[in-house]
Formats: structure tokens, sequence, C-alpha cells
């Protein structure tokens, strides 16, 4: 939608005020959740490209038009206030200035209350690569013959960090392929058993959502029997935080990496990492950010100048969010999931990545066509669905049984999208 259509989108629900200056009035509040008339004021509140249904929502997020504007006028200030709002103009003229760094720390103090986690605990970055290359490479604790392990299903810039590790500390790097199909207790034991065959594993990277499937792992089960078996855990949390309900502060993890401009709906190039209070020392500093025994979380990354007017736009992202209601939300990915998924499940040549168990997908489910393997003919079924249908989905490879089309609606996807989708399918495979 653009930016015209939804000022009158918005005008029409006139004379209710707006709600928390998130772009969300007491009419859509007032509306049900579940109504197809509802999301259509979600829907209205994003500036989309036209003539093209766009499901590829897990390569980042869109904006939606409130945050886009927070930003544009963040970026006015921070240009306009030059170098006075990061030194001493709020000290010197507290009623005309702000103070980046001042607002850097409430954001972080914001993200760890959504965190359940320490504000000590979290430090920004530019994306989640950026956090898990910091996390994989400031590592400490592995010794020559150590093995570290990854799966066919974690993302490639993610596998590209614990391959790393053979050169940098001469660990031992397993790589195996998950269940398919998958089940909620087939990931557990899977992943039980690989550590038990391979008894010299002592760091694990393990995806919570998985980018090339869609499939969620039960986390919190595999980071307590790793932890049993004294195997550290580096989670990776790119696609789960902001598309469905969960208590982050619950799983029991040490070191995460996460993305705000995917499902969050933040700014491009912001990530957070996060480090367990208790395990700071296990991750080195950067080269001049602090000696042995240092225990500063900032000390671990060293990026210069960040994009500021990105970063305090973060709050008015999750304010939007929060606006909707997070279970809304996870109801309404796995809903549009299962609006194309259940028009396809019982034709016996088509393939959904995801189970049919709730616990173990959102919005994003990949599926394969039982006649095509190849990463090639994936990406030839690629660009069919985008040039003759316009539906923008993603091609994705490297997995153990062949390719797949990876499809990621958005908040501002409708069900007739993904009734398209569906028609497209069918229409390929005759």
């Amino acid at each position: 939608m653009n930016r015209r259509k939804f000022l009158q989108s918005t005008a029409a629900l006139a004379p209710f005020p707006v709600v928390a200056q998130t772009g969300i009035t007491k009419a859509q509040v007032a509306l049900d959740k579940t109504s197809e008339a509802y999301w259509q004021t979600i829907i209205d509140q994003y500036d989309v490209a036209e003539g093209y249904n766009n499901l590829n929502a897990g390569h980042w997020g869109l904006m939606s038009i409130p945050v886009m504007d927070a930003y544009l006028e963040n970026t006015r200030k921070v240009n306009r206030d030059y170098s006075l709002y990061v030194g001493s103009g709020k000290a010197v003229d507290p009623d005309r200035f702000d103070n980046y760094w001042q607002e850097a720390d409430e954001v972080i103090a914001f993200l760890a209350n959504k965190l359940n986690v320490g504000a000590d605990e979290l430090v920004l970055t530019r994306n989640i690569s950026e956090s898990m290359q910091l996390l994989f490479a400031g590592y400490n604790k592995l010794r020559p013959g150590d093995s570290v392990v990854f799966t066919d299903t974690d993302y490639g810039s993610m596998q590209a960090e614990v391959r790393y590790l053979e050169e940098r500390r001469g660990a031992n790097v397993i790589s195996v392929s998950v269940p398919d199909p998958a089940s909620y207790q087939g990931f557990i034991d899977f992943y039980e058993k690989v550590i038990k065959d391979n008894p010299t594993i002592k760091l694990m990277l393990l995806t919570h959502m998985s980018s090339r499937t869609g499939v969620i792992a039960p986390v919190k089960e595999i980071i307590a029997m790793a932890k049993s078996h004294g195997v550290t855990v580096i989670l990776d949390v790119a696609h789960s935080w902001g598309q469905f309900d969960f208590d982050f502060g619950d799983f029991g993890a040490d070191f995460a990496g996460f993305n705000l401009h995917k499902w969050i709906g933040a700014p491009l190039g912001l990530g957070l990492m996060y480090i367990r209070k208790d395990r700071i020392l296990d991750i080195d500093p950067k080269s001049g950010k602090g000696g042995k025994g240092n225990t500063e979380i900032k000390n671990r990354i060293q990026t210069g100048t960040v994009n500021m007017p990105a970063v305090i736009t973060v709050p008015k992202a999750i304010e939007f969010q929060d606006s909707i209601g997070i279970k809304h939300i996870g109801r309404r990915f796995r809903d549009l999931r299962n609006q194309w998924v259940n028009q396809m499940i019982d034709d016996d040549r088509f393939e959904a990545l995801t189970p049919q168990d709730e616990r173990m997908y959102a919005g994003i489910t990949s599926f394969r066509f039982r006649a095509i393997t190849s990463d090639e003919d994936y990406g030839k079924l690629h660009r069919t669905l985008l040039s003759k249908y316009k539906i923008n989905a993603s091609p994705y490879g490297g997995m153990r049984r062949g390719g797949a089309i990876r499809v990621s609606p958005a908040l501002y996807s409708s069900k007739a999208d993904m009734d398209a989708l569906a028609l497209a399918l069918k229409d390929i495979l005759g």
C-alpha cells in the first residue's frame, strides 16, 4: 500500500485517536483480531511494491509506515544535531539536545526487558551474522581436538563461522543432517544421539527457527540436554523473535544472536548479541577493547560509527508489534501458513518441510515437489513463480534431501495472497 492510501485508510477511521502513536487506532483495537477486517487495517500500514506478492519476508522485514515515519524523523534529528548529539550538546543545552549514548542505553534496557535478560547481557550489532561471528570467533574454551557441530538446515553464514573454528581453534568440525520429516521429540532425540555418538563435541550451533525450512526446534529441551553432556550451545534466534511468542529468558541459553530488521520490523542494519553474564569471560574482547578479565559486553564488539537513527527507532518498531500483540501475531502467521499448506498437503507430489505440529511452525514453511530435488531446479521454479505468477519466494539449497522453495509471509500478507500461491502451485503441477 502506498502512503496516500495509508493516510486515506487511517482518516476513514477518524475520529478515533491513535493509540500510543503506533498507527493502531481505537477502532482497530475494537475489531476481532482473528478477522480479515482487522488484519486489513494492519496491511494498510505498509507501503509494499504493488503488482507482486512478496512471500520472501524472511530476507528482511519492512518497516510499517509509522515506524518509517519515526525513522525519518530520527534521521532528521541526527543529521541536524550532528556531533552535539553524541557529544556535550545535552549537557550544555538539555532542553534542545538529546544524547545518543543515553538513548542507546535506554534501547538496550528496553530490549532486555522484552527478552527477560539483563541489560548488561546484550549489545547491539549490525545483524545476526555479525553477532554469531563474534560469538564463534571469540569463544575461547575450545581446545585442539574438541568438536563443534552444525546441521544442514542451519544458515550458511553460521555454518561458515563453525567451519572457521577448525583453522582458528584446531577444532574438529562435524556436519549432520536433521531429521526430515521433523518431529518434536525426534529433534531432541536426534541431537542427543549426535552428542552421545561424538563425545568430543564441546560446542554446538542450534537454530531456533530454520531459515531454510521454517522448522521450530524445541530449543529449551535441547539446550538443557546439551548442558547435561557438557556441551555449550550458541543459539541462532534470527527468525523466531517477532514471529511468535516465547520467553527467551526461559531457554537457558548462554549465547545467542538476534536480528532486529527481520520480524521485529526495525530499520535495516540492526542485530543483537546476548552473552549470559556468568559466561562473559568465555568470549574474548575485541583487540584493544580491554584486557584479560574484562567483563563488559560492549568490549566484545567494535563497529565504529553506527546507524544512530536506526538504533533509536527500535522501540517504535516493538511498540508497533505490541499494539497488535505477539500472541495474535503468532496466530496470524500460523493461519497464513495453513491457508496455503492445507490446500496442498494432500497432493502426493507436494511436500511441506514443516510438520503439522503447531509447536514446530509459524509463518515460514518451505516446500518441495517430489519430482525435483536439485538446487538448480528450485532456482528455475523460483523464477517461474516470480515471472509468471508475480510471487516472490526464495529458493534454498544445501540440504541433504535437495533444494526447496521458502515461503515467508509478513504482517502485510493476506489470506488471498496465500490462496494465490496455492493456485499457482497447482497450476504448475498440472
